[in-house]
């Protein structure tokens, strides 16, 4: 795949994952694999399926219709009325306006998809699909398709941008489809004429070519739209959570958040998604009767979605020029507030507004970020390392993106050679202000065992409308230790902190415990508290540049105590404070707290950070 300079390797029958990235891993610093920006497991992508429809519109009542070509169904779309068509329609149909369809298929030959469906792209099969096709193996694509496109002649239903084209993408077969296929699928829509890129389908896993693809998709002006999931939870979703990209959640007929609807700081808007009346694949045939189907009504963030595809391409026909950022927020600004006041992680800025959005201004453009940072510690890593990078604004999380790997660094320091090169987290279409970039590993913190904020390293940048900014972020891992102590009786409590170092200097570098009574390597002790008050503290802060995998175990020395003492950690890193315990610790014993998960676990209470 030359546009993203991808490639898919075969690996023997039984490799593990963490075999695979291993041996890449290996590979690379050996450079027997130079300029590598990422590798990464080819994960399966979901469809998301319908959910069930209710009774909220009179469905049995259109039931002995639906096999109709005929029969005028635009009374039943109900989602049409809500979003304001029909005033839309007044100044713009979305005429030849290329929408792909990433999906099962679509079925060009049902009478309401007729002339509106034309060449597309099979990258399962690698080979394109004649105009007027039925490539659907499913349904789900030609429900979607009706959505957007249905033609409006008075029979059957109407599209909300019945002027507009269908390119037809059928990513999925019977069983799945990969990451690398959909890429594929994504990169020929773009090259081939799409302006929308309608996309129902998704799942919780990041993948990088992915994001790779859709950032191609941006760079090159085409508007990607994304189902926000059905999952009803606050949970993230992707593509819909890549920055750039139009994430929809699901409405009811009274403008509510469907419960099924998934939710998140990285939602756009919400769309009509329960009961939506639309086309099905000339092949379903009507349950206990054996007649045509042709329209059916099915519900979900996939129902919703190509509502505001469609809205998309009725804005790109009155707005040629416009970014795709321009476009989402002419979407986002006319939106009807709906649930908490405000952007609101249930809806987004709201329930689009076709009417509104069409004779909207075009807005300030957005901005492009581009963040810099060292990844990844080279005696730390088993795989092939990434760093996470989070922007926030007003202390919410709004967009995340990961790095590639070109930067190389073993303990601080980097590793030879070294050109300099930094892995980059590319931001495109992102809302112009101010954003506190917060920069992780992958999952991993200094102290083993301990599941907690993982921030190695922050900063801010301020974006203003059509910026393209870079901001290189060191990094610099701050870290104190505390640990704090009571003991009451007759006796020494003499409780020490431990920290496990990485010593250079031995014949054998190896890790040793440090402690006040013997010094620190990378960092700097506090006295020697011997606690002969009762109570007891002893800091240890690191004075070294330290990658977030560079593991610091913590340990609690009592060997020189002859009583029993209540010991309090306190561990602030990168300015976020968390504090664990209290935890009783007998004399005369020595606990490394990576071999005490229990003592971690559940007594941090938050707030979380990243």
């Amino acid at each position: 795949m030359g546009e993203l300079k991808a490639a898919l390797i075969s690996l023997p029958g039984g490799t593990s994952v963490a075999e695979a990235l291993g041996r890449i891993l290996l590979a690379v610093r050996r450079e027997r694999i130079p300029g590598l920006a990422f590798a990464e497991p080819n994960y399966i992508v979901e469809l998301i399926d319908p959910e069930p429809t209710g009774d909220e519109t009179p469905i049995k009542s259109v039931e002995p219709a639906v096999y109709d070509p005929n029969a005028d169904l635009r009374p039943y779309q109900w989602g049409l009325d809500v979003v304001g068509a029909e005033a839309a329609w007044a100044q713009a149909t979305g005429d030849g306006i290329v929408v792909a369809v990433i999906d099962t298929g679509v079925d060009g030959t049902h009478p309401d998809l007729q002339g509106k469906v034309i060449e597309g792209y099979d990258p399962v099969a690698d080979a394109t699909i004649p105009a007027g096709a039925d490539s659907d193996f499913e349904g789900h694509g030609t429900h979607v398709a009706g959505i957007i496109a249905a033609n409006d002649d008075g029979k059957g239903i109407v599209g909300l941008a019945p002027d507009a084209l269908i390119m037809p993408i059928p990513i999925f077969q019977p069983n799945y489809v990969d990451d690398f296929t959909t890429a594929v699928g994504i990169i020929w829509a773009v090259n081939n004429g799409a302006d929308v890129l309608q996309n129902s389908w998704g799942g919780p896993v990041y993948s990088q070519l992915l994001k790779a693809a859709f950032d191609y998709a941006l760079d090159n002006g085409v508007i990607p739209v994304c189902a926000a999931g059905n999952d009803g939870e606050a949970w993230i979703h992707f593509p819909s959570a890549y920055p750039g990209t139009i994430a929809v959640g699901a409405t009811m007929p009274d403008d509510t958040r469907a419960d099924f609807s998934t939710m998140g700081g990285w939602l756009s808007v919400a769309a009509p998604g329960e009961n939506i009346l639309s086309c099905v694949p000339t092949w379903y045939v009507q349950d206990g009767t054996g007649d045509q189907l042709l329209y059916d009504y099915w519900g979900g963030t996939s129902m919703a979605t190509p509502f505001v595809s469609a809205l998309a391409a009725l804005l790109r026909e009155l707005h040629p020029t416009a970014t795709p950022y321009q476009i989402k927020k002419i979407i986002e600004n006319t939106a009807v507030d709906i649930e908490a006041s405000g952007f609101d992680t249930e809806s987004g800025y709201g329930r689009i507004d076709a009417a509104a959005a069409v004779t909207a201004p075009v807005p300030a453009d957005g901005a492009t970020l581009y963040v810099y940072t060292p990844t990844a510690s080279g005696y730390q890593v088993g795989g092939v390392p990434y760093v996470d990078v989070v922007l926030l604004k007003d202390g919410e999380i709004r967009y995340w993106a990961q790095t590639d790997i070109a930067g190389w660094w073993s303990f601080g320091f980097p590793l030879e050679p070294f050109s300099g090169d930094l892995g980059v987290a590319p931001f495109y279409g992102i809302e112009p202000g101010d954003y506190e970039v917060l920069v992780g590993g992958d999952d991993q913190v200094p102290f083993d065992a301990r599941t907690a904020n993982r921030v190695t390293a922050s900063d801010v940048v301020s974006l203003d409308p059509g910026d393209f900014v870079e901001s290189i972020i060191p990094i610099n891992t701050e870290l104190e230790v505390r640990i704090d102590w009571t003991w009451s009786g007759v006796g020494v409590g003499d409780v020490d902190l431990a920290i496990y170092e990485y010593d250079l200097f031995l014949q054998t570098p190896s890790y040793v415990w440090s402690t006040p009574k013997t010094g620190a390597l990378w960092g700097t002790f506090s006295t020697d508290d011997q606690a002969g008050d009762g109570d007891g503290t002893e800091t240890y802060t690191l004075d070294f540049p330290h990658w977030d995998y560079d593991e610091y175990q913590i340990g609690i020395d009592a060997t020189n105590s002859t009583v029993d003492t209540t010991v309090t950690v306190t561990i602030i890193q990168n300015g976020v404070t968390e504090v664990y315990g209290p935890y009783n610790v007998s004399a005369g014993s020595f606990i490394n707290l990576a071999d005490q998960p229990d003592w971690w676990d559940g007594s941090y209470s938050g707030p979380w950070v990243f």
